[in-house]
């Protein structure tokens, strides 16, 4: 009986102490989102831990809910983290001050595990430069080529879309988190947000039929970020100062007053006299990020951004003045003192919550936001003065299938959601001599909605799927308010809804390489300019540019890291494209004017030299082949077909070397080679060829555990290379004035910077 009883009460006390036990699984990664294989996972106070799996994978039992969990990873912040119940972790840590060895060799892009065409910019890659332009950091990315005539003058193009747009980027979609940047007319300005708001930029090449829409040309995908540290209070100011009257401060401040609240304040000036005459340029920025999480089901962020700018433009040249007068401006714009004066602010507020939980080995959750943007502008023309205001109003939700233990993939299992888009878009144009004398006045609103699906799995260990679909759906609708002459333009434009699918395939082995095949098509609408006849109507007989992409591909690193690369061809006909020609100084009118194929292949290399001694050594490289030509293009009576395709450079090299020393000093140097294309459709005339070299050399200082400072300074165009930044294709000729096809890039330059932070704790 005795014997019965202590056996009972034995399995009683172990019944209740094995029901106390937690098993917490999750994921570690940095704050690049790449996974920390074989990190350390203690529980606080007992010798229980556990190491994290070589995908950043870990699973712990531990004594109860309510314990606390260390981790930490060599040239990572250890952080500590209260249960509170919680059963399911995404732990990102942040890099440890000064030792930047760590930076430099977890700064690849490669994940073995995607289907798709897809480069991931970390920190290392955003502050190669003195972030006073995306332009170089984009010019990076194979398959990606950023014309930059001024700093509020630029034009992306990724795999030779979007360079039929004469003076901004078009073609090619872009989001600041869950918050469209790209307007109701598919315009996109991704200098509106500062360099010191982001932390990572991820750039997917060719067509996008996915969860963010279906863009043509691809999409840049702008992240702020996550806020995640252990510190009450971090202070951050960096003030640079260089050529043509340079000087800019961008300042950060950080607070947590509770481990469920965290703020960010970012303000940042930029003032430039510019390297060419009427080419000064203004910026004041503000933006406030929060992250509220007041249980691990529920995440709530919102993001103000605001920035004020005055930028004069100095327009582009002729041949005779770009070869013997660069610094000068166009004489008309110069004249007149062009320029541009606008205010923007973006609002949004992201939801996020798991709406039910180990549903087998699943959650299921939604993401909602809803956004506004507002613009004023006012823009000083010879020929006329725009004044222009924009309101937008959206919201977008998808609700999400997760695995358990797979948080760290790059997309969730399952998705379904929309996205609705609403513009209001009003602008004028006055006289140049009697601004009260309106030469037109036009209302426009501009909607659209995108449905979408997006299914990623891995089917075995070996094998991943993705598999997408988009709907799309726009509508213009215009309001002639001026009705010159008694004619009323006003009309309405929609078009026929566009199913863009998307399939991609991937293998791979430990993950270590892979391959992979992907096929998707995409579309871009026209503007409503695009739109018009030359008299001003409604021509309904314009259709969007849509393509079809196949491409195949490799990723891969070796065991230790040292060497990672990635390599693709790919083959892309466009149906359907839309010529702007121009039938004026001032205005412009589309066409379909036929088609195109674009065949190329990208290169992605990097290799640790050197990693010892407490020394980091890096050398990388980019490359792009393109053969873009005209299939059948006919424009008016001209036929340029097999052609090749105006406003791609056919080859565009980028080598580069990282260095990095524990004990403060860091460095690079980047080489840029961009082959001569053509600037007109009938290739009888080309752009010359250029090489660009860049250095960047710093200094990293600690002051305690509080202080730390960042000297840096570098040299743009070492060589002071002759050559243009942007071109301005197919240029025209008005009052027997020669064409103005180049915008001069500046010569050698230089810049010097200190970055100053303060953690208290």
């Amino acid at each position: 009986m005795k014997n019965t009883f202590g056996l009972s009460l034995f399995f009683l006390l172990l019944g209740n102490f094995l029901a106390a036990q937690t098993t917490v699984t999750g994921t570690l990664t940095d704050t690049a989102d790449l996974p920390l294989p074989y990190a350390n996972v203690i529980e606080v106070n007992t010798k229980n831990g556990t190491v994290s799996d070589d995908r950043g994978n870990f699973s712990i039992t531990v004594k109860s809910d309510t314990a606390s969990l260390q981790f930490s990873y060599v040239g990572c912040q250890t952080q500590v983290i209260a249960l509170a119940g919680r059963k399911k972790l995404q732990v990102r840590l942040a890099a440890a001050e000064l030792i930047i060895c760590e930076v430099i060799s977890r700064s690849s892009p490669i994940n073995v595990t995607l289907p798709v065409p897809q480069n991931d910019l970390t920190q290392l890659y955003l502050q190669r430069d003195n972030d006073l332009s995306p332009a170089p950091v984009l010019n990076r990315v194979p398959g990606l080529y950023m014309h930059s005539g001024a700093l509020n003058t630029n034009r992306i193009t990724i795999r030779g879309v979007g360079n039929r747009s004469p003076f901004s980027t078009t073609k090619i979609r872009a989001y600041l988190d869950e918050i469209p940047l790209t307007s109701g007319d598919g315009e996109t300005a991704v200098e509106d947000i500062d360099f010191s708001l982001i932390e990572k930029i991820k750039v997917y090449k060719g067509p996008t039929a996915s969860i963010y829409g279906a863009g043509l040309g691809g999409m840049l995908h702008l992240q702020t970020p996550e806020l995640l540290t252990s510190r009450k209070l971090t202070f951050n100011t960096k003030t640079t100062v260089g050529s043509f009257g340079l000087l800019r401060n961008a300042t950060n401040i950080s607070f947590r007053p509770h481990d469920k609240l965290q703020m960010r304040l970012n303000l940042n000036r930029t003032q430039r006299t510019g390297y060419r005459a009427n080419n000064r340029y203004e910026r004041d920025g503000s933006a406030f990020l929060l992250k509220f999480t007041p249980t691990y089901k529920h995440k709530t962020s919102l993001i103000a951004n605001a920035a004020a700018v005055k930028a004069f433009i100095p327009s582009s040249l002729n041949r005779e003045d770009y070869l013997n007068n660069p610094r000068a401006a166009a004489a008309n714009w110069a004249a007149a003192e062009g320029n541009e004066d606008y205010r923007k602010t973006l609002l949004g507020i992201t939801h996020r919550s798991i709406l039910a939980e180990n549903i087998g080995t699943k959650n299921f959750g939604n993401s909602t936001a809803l956004f506004t943007t507002f613009r004023e502008n006012e823009e000083v023309r010879p020929f006329n003065t725009l004044r222009e205001n924009s309101r937008v109003f959206g919201l977008r939700t998808a609700f999400n299938l997760t695995e358990n233990g797979r948080e760290n993939e790059p997309f969730p299992l399952l998705s379904v959601g929309t996205e609705i888009f609403r513009e209001n878009y009003e602008w004028q144009t006055l006289a140049v001599d009697n601004a009260a004398d309106t030469l037109s006045d036009n209302r426009e609103n501009r909607n659209y909605y995108n449905l979408f699906a997006q299914y990623y799995y891995g089917i075995s260990p070996q094998w991943y799927l993705l598999a997408g679909v988009n709907y799309n759906k726009t509508r213009y609708d215009y309001d002639d308010l001026a009705q010159n002459n008694g004619q009323d333009l006003s009309g309405d434009y929609e078009f026929d809804g566009i199913v863009s699918p998307r399939l991609g395939l991937t293998w791979h082995r430990d993950y270590r390489w892979s391959v992979f095949a992907t096929v998707s098509h995409g579309f871009s609408p026209p503007s409503l300019s695009e739109t018009l006849t030359p008299d001003g109507a409604i021509n309904p007989d314009i259709q969007p540019e849509q393509g079809w992409n196949f491409e195949v591909g490799s990723r891969g690193k070796s065991s230790g890291g040292k060497l990672q690369y990635e390599v693709s061809v790919y083959t892309m006909f466009i149906d359907d494209l839309l010529v702007a020609r121009r039938v004026a100084e001032d205005q412009f009118v589309g066409l379909n004017a036929g088609k195109t194929r674009h065949s190329g292949a990208e290169l992605f290399f990097s290799y640790e030299v050197l990693r010892k001694n407490r020394q980091v050594l890096d050398l990388w490289t980019t490359y792009t082949f393109a053969d873009y030509k005209f299939v059948d293009f006919q424009d008016g009576d001209d036929d340029y077909s097999g052609n090749e395709l105006t406003g791609t450079p056919p080859h565009h090299l980028n080598l580069g070397a990282d260095y990095a020393h524990d004990g403060g000093f860091y460095g690079n140097l980047n080489y840029k080679y961009l082959a001569a294309f053509p600037i007109r459709d009938d290739n009888s005339i080309y752009s010359e060829a250029y090489s660009l070299l860049n250095c960047k050399f710093g200094y990293l200082l600690s002051a305690g555990k509080k202080w730390s400072f960042d000297f840096s300074g570098g040299i743009n165009n070492v060589l002071n290379e002759k050559y243009a930044s942007q071109i301005l294709i197919n240029a025209g000729s008005f009052g027997g004035n020669a064409p103005r096809y180049y915008y001069p890039g500046e010569r050698v330059n230089w810049y010097f910077g200190v970055n100053i932070t303060c953690n208290l704790r």
